[in-house]
């Protein structure tokens, strides 16, 4: 009893850890699909704004609000996180976020509760600032508070950590960093078998694999997106694999399908209210169009991104449309357009201080100013993209800005530093086949993970409990209720799994003949039952005296094995499947028809073969003729109407009946072949058959065939 105690408290304990998993993972679900609505509810639960400048305070707000402490801090850190999505329109979603986080630090006591607080300053300050490479900085000390912690509230954490890690390093161009957090993204999620987490994963590697140019494997991880979101109900996670898909589409030039899926993913965003995504599914579509060249229309889609930009305060994406309207101003020779909108794409760059798309900005402008001969222009934007390539390390960026620098020089005249300029193009270029040969060692990256894997922390997660007794009572009762139902049902599980597999062994021990442990008359008339008798075959019932003894005269063991030889060997003269009756009597059919003339032949001619190899049968290598062969033989269908059903058991009887009078002719070898006339009425196939059978041959409605006098015949007797 003591046992069954102990057994019936851990599978308590064990159900009730995986209800709460399954609600830390659908909750984050929730907040990847609709962040509105589950600000909504937050703010309703937490009853927020809360006031409270003590742990002691914080407690009895809980208990107020019917909460365990810990749990409304959980609610209140994702509040925290809802606060800081892009997609939330509220007004004072910063000023919250700020006071949340603030409160969040003040009660903040286990290395999780740390380690949250400094992701949600991270996000603030990237969100306020869009200072990006600190924030690396300070997700990486997060990340490294919780590595030791194996719980899956702390796994759910680290995958929204290598997450946002990874997008943070693919905006500093630090891709060797950005797939090594994409790949621990995505083993997180499989680890968590949750298909939702899975498709995320394989979308954000797809995203990776795209800009990195290899699009099978981009195609391949988008696949696998797809084809998990189509398995699960949730329409942003739709929007997304669609979105990726029109991308793919769009890098292949299959222009109408890219343009089809993203119309598809635009639509879902809309009823859902996703504008930031909605912005990137317009700026997709504008790409289409531009490159197809249809310069307005892809004009049109980017200026529709950037107002969805505007209204959801995404300054960045704002830049980054001026920039590609910029470019596409330029296509349609508008330069002072296209000037104005790359100056425009300028100033939220260097106001935001975002340097690595600054320094695509500022090369277009060089190329423009170029294309232009505006020489004096293009010295001064080739000479800051230079600046900006040098300090990104964009060595490929540095070499095309040094190239139009030395043409600018060339046509102004300035021979000496257009000479300057080319031997920092040669000196550059000799630099990155170099450095294409050895390993980047002593990268950020490498000391980011040395740090990461050599911090070991020890944390312990540290709750209060003080459920109430009632609630305590209900949830061990129910509790207590599954795991009964389980272990009854895995019980009689269990029983089935049992008695099945003996009704399988005894169904194979069933169809096998004993003696020859070969398929036998069960499996021969199973056969028959899963095929088609009232279309054209043949059965045939075949009689070898020789082998009708032959168990005894060799012995079990030999005659076993040279059965199993023979029927193999008349299985690939026949090329059909035959079945050993008993001792010397085989049964086998065609799917075609065959006489009967053709089966004594293919008979004799496998005894001829077979006698070469198998010379210990008394009698059996001596000349074929006295081979003592009887056949029994029938075409199919019996009866031509084909409403009439002939049982598989009476066909075979059939065939018995015409063998029992090919064993009764003296002469050997003979055969008997029986053949119902069209109008011959289907009780003669009825039991008793072999009456039938032979009061219909007495007055002609079956017809016997056979290769000796059918005049002499002794029919079976009743």
């Amino acid at each position: 009893m003591l046992r069954l105690a102990y057994l019936l408290l851990f599978f308590s304990l064990f159900t009730s850890s995986v209800v709460a998993a399954k609600d830390l993972e659908q909750q984050e679900i929730e907040f990847k699909e609709n962040p509105g609505k589950l600000y909504i509810k937050l703010l309703k639960s937490t009853e927020y704004p809360q006031h409270f400048t003590t742990k002691e305070a914080f407690v009895q707000v809980a208990n107020d609000l019917g909460f365990q402490p810990v749990e409304l801090q959980r609610d209140l850190e994702v509040l925290a996180r809802v606060n800081l999505e892009a997609n939330l329109t509220s007004p004072t979603k910063y000023e919250d976020a700020k006071q949340l986080i603030e409160q969040l630090d003040l009660i903040a006591t286990t290395a999780y509760d740390k380690a949250m607080v400094i992701m949600l300053k991270a996000r603030l300050r990237g969100r306020e600032n869009k200072e990006y490479q600190p924030i690396v900085v300070q997700y990486m000390d997060a990340l490294n508070m919780i590595n030791t912690d194996t719980s899956t509230q702390a796994t759910i954490f680290k995958y929204i950590l290598h997450e946002h890690l990874a997008g943070l390093n693919m905006m500093l161009l630090q891709s060797t960093a950005a797939l090594s957090h994409f790949n621990r993204y995505r083993e997180i999620a499989y680890q968590l078998h949750n298909d939702y987490f899975i498709a995320e994963a394989e979308t954000a590697l797809g995203k990776y694999y795209n800009r990195s140019g290899d699009k099978a494997k981009s195609l391949q991880h988008f696949s696998e997106a797809f084809r998990l979101a189509n398995g699960v109900s949730y329409p942003q996670l739709k929007s997304q694999t669609l979105i990726n898909l029109a991308r793919t589409y769009r890098d292949l030039e299959q222009w109408d399908d890219a343009l089809k899926y993203a119309h598809e993913a635009a639509d879902i965003q809309q009823n859902l209210g996703l504008e930031s995504y909605l912005a990137e599914t317009l700026n997709v579509i504008a790409m289409v169009y531009e490159g197809q060249e249809k310069w307005t229309k892809a004009v049109d889609y980017y200026l529709n991104a950037q107002q969805v930009n505007e209204r959801v305060g995404n300054i960045i994406a704002v830049g980054v449309n001026f920039h590609n309207v910029g470019g596409i101003y330029a296509k349609l020779d508008n330069i002072p357009a296209a000037l104005n909108a790359l100056q425009r794409a300028n100033e939220i760059f260097r106001s935001l201080k975002t340097h690595h798309y600054l320094v695509h900005n500022e090369l277009l402008f060089t190329q423009i100013n170029a294309e232009q001969a505006q020489w004096a222009e293009t010295i001064k934007h080739a000479k800051q993209t230079l600046e900006l390539a040098k300090q990104l390390k964009q060595t490929d960026i540095e070499i095309e800005a040094l190239e139009y620098l030395s043409n600018a020089y060339r046509k102004t005249n300035d021979l000496s530093a257009a000479i300057d300029t080319i031997e920092s193009i040669i000196e550059l270029t000799k630099i990155t086949k170099e450095s294409a040969k050895e390993s980047n060692g002593h990268s950020e990256f490498t000391e980011q993970k040395l740090k990461f894997e050599l911090t070991t922390l020890n944390s312990k997660l540290e709750q209060q409990i003080a459920n109430n007794k009632h609630n305590q009572f209900i949830i061990i009762l129910f509790a207590l209720s599954l795991i009964i139902v389980v272990s009854l049902m895995i019980f009689t599980w269990r029983k089935y799994i049992q008695k099945r597999r003996l009704y399988l062994k005894s169904e194979a021990i069933n169809h096998i003949e004993p003696t020859s442990q070969t398929p036998g008359y069960r499996a021969f008339i199973q056969t028959l039952d899963s095929i088609d008798l009232t279309t054209a075959k043949t059965l045939a019932l075949i009689n070898i005296n020789e082998l009708n003894h032959i168990d005894l005269q060799l012995g079990l063991t030999e005659s076993r094995q040279f059965m199993q030889k023979f029927l193999v060997q008349m299985e690939q003269q026949f090329n059909t499947q035959v079945f050993m009756i008993r001792s010397g009597l085989i049964a086998c059919y065609f799917d075609q028809p065959r006489d009967a003339e053709y089966i004594h032949a293919q008979t004799m001619q496998c005894l001829e073969t077979f006698k070469t190899i198998q010379t210990n049968i008394p009698n059996f290598s001596n000349t074929c003729n006295a081979h003592q062969i009887s056949i029994g033989h029938i075409n199919l269908p019996l009866i031509a109407n084909p409403d009439v059903t002939i049982s598989a058991q009476l066909h075979f009887e059939t065939i018995q009946y015409a063998l029992a009078a090919a064993l009764a002719i003296p002469e050997k070898p003979a055969f008997v072949s029986l053949r119902p006339l069209n109008f011959a009425p289907a009780a003669i196939f009825m039991p008793p058959l072999y009456l039938n059978l032979s009061q219909a041959l007495n007055r002609g409605i079956i017809r016997a065939e056979s290769n000796r006098n059918i005049l002499e015949f002794n029919w079976p007797k009743c």
